[in-house]
């Protein structure tokens, strides 16, 4: 058994099934996030004809390093999901970041792939929210008729008879007007800095992801009111980024917009469109109510915590208390809390 470690595993990937992997764990993605203290890498294990990967971003904490997977989703993804083999690739991983000081690891499991039960033996895995999918296989009628809720139906009936115009751009022709309401919609929000991209980052996306990604949006009176990024790769689809002008809200434009999206990303051959979750666990969050509205299937998504070297690892974390403690009370419980500093 060989675990290694790459900046370049595309290659690998391709060895992944299909149904098993995502735009999420592609290079190009997870170099998008990339900056001066976290630099992109993937973890290998290769046993004859079995694969097990991770891609994640590793920042150094003194003289050792930790990780986090991306914005979005990851995990240990594999050609082979019997328990042997997924067990066995795992310790090999665990004993493989232990030997090369890592002290931790944070996980943002892909809901859709489903590996979360899985690592329960080797880190605390926790339930953190729920997310809505789409399921796509049945006809646009059926999706209508099925799974969108009646009075998101009406909300969409409603907005066509305002004279919204839904339009899609593989060009990204509106990408400033895009950043600008995306932004804006974060600051109503009052976001966490996790969630405040700089325009190279939208730049780089734009050119890296030119024929799985697309801008699509929303028109009143010419117009952008509402728009988002969206992702499709392999059988997934999903609803990346969005931001909408809080003037126009009564008009229903991103259930228009979404509406219509569900019927590209069908055009495009995509089992599941997945929406994501709301902005917190509580399933009486708005935004969560609001995607809930086109399906009830709802998949739980997972994080997890990783420790190889607890006494390194408690040794930072005690330093960091000692150091802001006025930080302890809204970043304690998080597996890399020392990462907050003066009154972030």
């Amino acid at each position: 058994m060989n675990v290694s470690i790459s900046d370049k595993w595309n290659e690998y990937l391709e060895l992944i099934p299909r149904d098993y992997r995502d735009v999420y764990y592609t290079e190009e993605y997870v170099k998008l996030y990339e900056s001066e203290l976290d630099k992109a890498f993937c973890v290998i294990c290769i046993s004859n004809d079995n694969i097990t990967m991770m891609p994640f971003l590793r920042r150094q904490v003194n003289d050792h390093y930790d990780f986090e997977t991306v914005y979005g989703y990851g995990g240990p993804i594999s050609n082979s999901y019997t328990d042997e083999w997924f067990q066995e690739s795992l310790v090999a991983i665990e004993k493989f970041f232990l030997d090369n000081r890592y002290i931790c690891g944070f996980i943002r499991f892909h809901p859709l792939i489903g590996s979360a039960e899985l690592c329960k033996k080797q880190m605390e895995v926790i339930l953190d929210r729920k997310t809505i999918c789409i399921d796509m296989k049945p006809s646009v009628e059926d999706i209508w008729s099925g799974q969108i809720s009646s009075k998101n139906r009406n909300m969409i009936r409603k907005a066509e008879k305002t004279g919204l115009e839904y339009f899609i751009e593989y060009d990204f022709e509106s990408l400033d007007t895009f950043e600008k309401l995306y932004f804006e919609t974060m600051r109503r929000l009052n976001a966490d800095e996790f969630y405040l991209f700089d325009s190279s980052y939208f730049i780089k996306l734009k050119e890296l992801f030119n024929n799985s990604s697309f801008l699509a949006g929303v028109k009143y009176d010419g117009k952008i009111i509402a728009s988002a990024i969206f992702f499709v790769y392999e059988s997934y689809g999903h609803y990346h980024l969005a931001g909408s002008d809080r003037e126009y809200s009564s008009l229903g434009a991103n259930n228009y917009m979404l509406w219509n999206t569900i019927k590209e990303m069908k055009r495009r051959g995509v089992e599941q469109f997945h929406l994501g979750g709301g902005t917190g666990s509580s399933e009486d969050d708005t935004l969560y109510k609001f995607k809930k509205s086109f399906s009830r299937n709802n998949i739980n998504y997972y994080i997890g915590k990783w420790i190889f070297n607890s006494e390194e690892y408690n040794e930072v974390c005690e330093i960091w208390k000692r150091k802001y403690p006025q930080l302890v009370t809204r970043y304690g419980n998080r597996l890399l809390m020392y990462r907050y500093k003066g009154d972030k």
